[in-house]
């Protein structure tokens, strides 16, 4: 969990060097979780997670199994989409990270509540069947000493 942690902090760094147009200019949560997924893989290709040939990492993955992500509370329309997971496709045996993000100028406390919920289902080891070892909610801020992280583990919110 410490090497994920850090790895998602890397790639947050990386984006704020990299993409800081994109923060300047509020631009929509989907734009900034593609461009933290890109220097995301590339941390993760340089870490011990490397070496798994079946990890696959995914932008609005709706997908569980073969079916559509669903979870209690949220609608069985479409589904649940994750901002970025890290995951074996088409098992639930290594869901290692799910991640969701929010800009700090967004005002949709419901949206902020959702995600949090939606961590809280995705990490829990007895229901909804994701198992996801770890869950991170990260506050986008205006610079990067601003941001925040929220963890999950096991279905809970981590201080």
């Amino acid at each position: 969990i410490t090497e994920l942690k850090e790895i998602i902090h890397t790639s947050l760094t990386s984006l704020y060097h990299e993409d800081e147009f994109l923060i300047d200019v509020r631009a929509n949560e989907r734009s900034i979780a593609f461009r933290f997924g890109l220097y995301f893989m590339e941390s993760i290709a340089d870490s011990s997670f490397a070496s798994d040939n079946e990890l696959s990492i995914d932008f609005d993955y709706n997908r569980k199994e073969l079916g559509t992500k669903l979870m209690t509370g949220f609608s069985s329309t479409h589904g649940i989409f994750p901002d970025i997971i890290l995951h074996k496709r088409n098992s639930a045996e290594k869901n290692v990270v799910v991640i969701e993000f929010k800009g700090r100028w967004s005002n949709n406390n419901r949206a902020r509540s959702r995600d949090f919920l939606k961590l809280q289902g995705f990490t829990d080891q007895e229901s909804n069947g994701y198992s996801y070892g770890l869950g991170v909610f990260v506050d986008i801020g205006r610079t990067l000493e601003e941001c925040s992280y929220t963890y999950f583990i096991n279905g809970h919110q981590q201080e």
